[in-house]
């Protein structure tokens, strides 16, 4: 896993100043292939949702996603393997210290992001392609797409 803390360059003075995550080499490469299709300007959004509610978590437990964009004020802009990932100030609270990592089970595949630092009763929650675990949120997106 390649790790991102303490953003520096595209930082707006509004941006987490010690934010961490993680992505694996897996996911940075299955990035890269996605991106081959998008502008060069383009970074990947990591970001939460909350009260996405029903399905497999109900309530208003955090859903991760992922999603091409550029990065606006107060963004935090961090680089792993070549990949621009960016987060909004609100998303940060929830994704400090998650992992983005790329995972194949059975037939199906897609984006996983963990956050083992979130308290149980405030996990992530998971959509059609992920599943919940017991410490820590977690999201699957999509079958081999970003912001799936």
């Amino acid at each position: 896993m390649a790790t991102a803390q303490d953003p520096s360059s595209g930082a707006s003075p509004d941006a987490v100043k010690s934010f961490k995550l993680d992505v694996s080499s897996t996911a940075v490469e299955q990035i890269k292939g996605l991106m081959k299709d998008q502008k060069p300007d383009m970074a990947v959004r990591v970001f939460v949702q909350v009260g996405g509610g029903g399905g497999c978590c109900g309530g208003s437990a955090p859903l991760y996603g992922m999603a091409f964009d550029k990065a606006k004020n107060g963004d935090n802009v961090i680089t792993v393997g070549g990949i621009h990932f960016i987060v909004d100030p609100y998303s940060a609270d929830f994704l400090n210290g998650a992992n983005v990592d790329f995972v194949t089970l059975g037939e199906e595949s897609g984006f996983k992001v963990t956050n083992p630092n979130m308290p149980v009763n405030e996990a992530g929650g998971c959509n059609s392609c992920g599943t919940g675990e017991e410490s820590g949120g977690s999201c699957g997106c999509g079958s081999g797409g970003c912001g799936g």
